[in-house]
């Protein structure tokens, strides 16, 4: 065992026995080598702290003289793996006595598991340095290393693996990394890392040095002893002092770090479950509370919005009639629609909470009754009906400014046109699509020969629009109800400018407004008779046949 192949002992033992006492002197003639210092002190502080922990008593004196009996073996094996303590000699003098005990104590040394490597009884009665400390490192190897892998290379090698993971990225530990147990802790910032790693408020890593390792050594021994209750195996001169510091004691002081922050993982990873659970709990609320807020938002608009239209009292003058028809329009076509995204925008809110929560095996969210799906959809329905009455008001009061002068119509044609208008808008939209429109002329008697005329008169009469507004169809229908242009209608003109002739002359159309150019233009296009006249019933007939056939 060891690294002490060059420790030499000349021992000298002088034995005097008799019932009460035992007296063994070993004397050296030789300076024991520095790691055989360090490891018997960090040994018998491991020891020591585990015998405590049981309630035994600590070895006092140098550690090789504690074990001749058997009883510090036995007690430790206790302490240690709970191996029970058989019966034996509390008070052993003699070497019989002795034997007997270290028998006892080897027995639980089997059982406990633990390899001692060819440990021989009279190797502890006689104080075989060499020995015991290869004895006590394979008991720390057992108990404090090797559950962390499985053989002693290999539990090495686990416990570093560990000491990096946990230092990983910690300035001036790595890169280049925790390499060993032996150089990289001589500046102590590894050491501080692998405490601040865990204990961040215990160690102000951000102040520390690594060339004050004395400071930074010194800093994390008080702190593991003060608050991570991890006894002060090593000093910290083991470690500044020693160009290449005993692999063992380190190990054996890192092993008590691997131990005392294990239950720290374990709680690392029920913090992390409860994170989760908290942060999918917060997320629903917050959702939920911003479904709440969306609804009850957008339930307040509709209520809003109804209660204006319903309030809306109109002026006695045209611009006001044109302006509130047309803030309805541009309330249905641009602010609505906008509302419509909204509501839509929290229906699918709400599918995607409820459908979460069920997922995750969560129980439903129930809103408050005030904004409820079923309450936004009351909403949007009674706002719905403020619209319709709202319409036809609006609508009302735009035609109440159809002045008769404009138009020479009778009062019961435009009433006869506006009627016709309001029953074809089925959607209360305040236009008409091009069926609409067709469906309504012909409800005025204006024919149409097939679907190319409606799609020309539509064409021009909505300005190339998708639909005509209420004055783009009252305009139009005011046209023809004041001048039809019907064959009727012409041949009465031709007839007044001919005195009731059956044909005109060029002379006879010299009246205003007509003007020369449109004179030009009948006398290019009508039939001529013999003595120069036009024969204007022939020409109309002709004009409105191909009229019909376009």
């Amino acid at each position: 065992f060891g690294q002490n192949n060059s420790l030499s002992l000349s021992l000298s033992a002088f034995r005097f026995v008799d019932r009460s006492t035992t007296v063994a002197i070993i004397m050296s003639d030789q300076k024991e080598p520095d790691w055989v210092s360090v490891q018997k002190r960090t040994f018998g502080k491991w020891v020591n702290n585990n015998l405590k922990k049981k309630g035994f008593e600590p070895i006092e004196g140098p550690l090789e003289s504690a074990w001749e009996d058997g009883i510090k073996l036995m007690e430790l094996m206790n302490a240690l793996f709970d191996v029970p303590i058989p019966r034996h000699n509390k008070k052993p003098k003699m070497r019989p006595q002795l034997m007997d005990n270290l028998a006892q104590a080897f027995k639980m040394v089997e059982q406990a598991e633990v390899k001692t490597n060819f440990l021989k009884a009279h190797q502890l009665m006689d104080h075989d340095l060499k020995m015991i400390l290869g004895m006590v490192w394979a008991i720390i190897l057992d108990y404090a290393i090797k559950g962390i892998s499985v053989g002693e290379a290999t539990a090495k090698e686990g416990l570093l693996l560990w000491v990096q993971k946990k230092t990983k990225g910690y300035r001036d530990v790595d890169p280049p990394g925790v390499q060993n147990f032996h150089t990289s802790w001589k500046n102590g910032m590894a050491l501080c890392a692998l405490i601040h790693r865990h204990e961040p408020g215990l160690i102000p890593y951000d102040t520390l040095d690594k060339n004050n390792a004395r400071e930074n050594l010194e800093l994390a021994f008080s702190v593991a002893e003060e608050h991570l209750d991890i006894p002060r195996l090593l000093e910290v001169e083991d470690l500044t002092e020693a160009i290449r510091p005993d692999e063992r004691s380190v190990m054996t002081y890192i092993s008590e770090f691997f131990h005392r922050f294990a239950s720290y993982a374990i709680k690392e990873n029920a913090a992390r479950r409860l994170q989760n659970f908290i942060n999918f709990a917060r997320e629903m609320a917050e959702r939920q509370n911003n479904y709440a807020a969306k609804a009850r938002a957008l339930i307040e608009w509709t209520q809003q919005q109804s209660a204006e239209f319903q309030n809306r009292q109109f002026e006695d003058n045209i611009a006001d009639a044109v302006a509130a028809l047309d803030a309805f329009r541009a309330y249905l076509t641009e602010h609505k629609p906008a509302k419509l995204g909204e509501k839509l925008d929290i229906d699918t809110l709400y599918a995607e909470i409820q459908t979460e929560l069920l997922v995750n095996d969560r129980p439903g969210y129930t809103p408050p009754e005030d904004c409820s799906p079923d309450a936004v959809g009351a909403a949007f329905s009674a706002l719905a009906g403020v619209e319709a009455e709202y319409s036809a008001r609006v609508r009302d009061n735009r035609f109440r400014f159809i002045e008769k002068k404009e138009t020479h119509v009778s009062e019961e044609k435009v009433a006869e046109i506006r009627e016709s208008f309001n029953h074809f808008d089925q959607n209360d939209s305040g236009d008409l699509d091009k069926i609409e429109f067709k469906a309504a002329l012909t409800a005025l008697g204006v024919p149409f020969k097939d679907d190319a005329a409606v799609d020309k008169i539509f064409a021009e009469v909505s300005g190339g629009e998708e639909k005509i507004t209420f004055e783009q169809y009252m305009s139009y229908n005011m046209i023809l109800a004041e001048d039809k242009d019907s064959p009727e209608q012409i041949l009465a003109s031709f007839q007044q400018l001919a005195d009731t002739a059956e044909s005109v002359t060029a002379e006879q159309l010299q009246m205003p407004p007509l003007t020369d150019e449109d004179i030009a233009y009948l006398a290019a296009n009508m039939p001529r008779n013999e003595d120069g006249s036009f024969d204007y019933a022939t020409y109309v007939n002709q004009s409105y046949e191909i009229h019909s056939a376009e």
